[in-house]
């Protein structure tokens, strides 16, 4: 299974505007967007820095690592999930919303797509 294919799940869902998937520096291995404002690659390696920091916050606080991560704006929401820092791989599957979108149904794909995904690129 492709990449792509793994992203294509997400085109279905209401308000989908982008997906992607990137390895833990935030680098971008494919994306799949439906508009032409949104740069995933700057998008990606910006919200991977986010991540990175929420890691360090909640490592200080004797919480394990982000596993994921929301950031809901008057305007769209920004998904992130990573396969984890047990995973065989560790990357990253990030989905932008407008502020209409499913966030219950995009958090259930991502959890749904993180398995394929650690099998893809292990």
């Amino acid at each position: 299974m492709a990449l792509r294919e793994l992203l294509e799940e997400f085109k279905d869902i209401k308000g989908f505007l982008a997906a992607g998937i990137l390895d833990f520096t935030g680098e971008i291995l494919d994306t799949l967007s439906e508009t032409k404002k949104i740069d995933l690659a700057v998008v990606g390696a910006t919200f991977t820095d986010i991540l990175r920091s929420a890691n360090d916050a909640s490592g200080k606080i004797g919480l394990e690592l982000t596993n994921e991560m929301t950031i809901v704006t008057p305007q769209g929401t920004v998904m992130m999930a990573s396969t984890g820092i047990n995973a065989p791989v560790n990357a990253i599957v990030i989905v932008v919303l407008d502020s209409e979108g499913n966030q219950a149904l995009t958090k259930m794909k991502i959890k749904k797509v993180i398995p394929k995904l650690i099998v893809e690129l292990g």
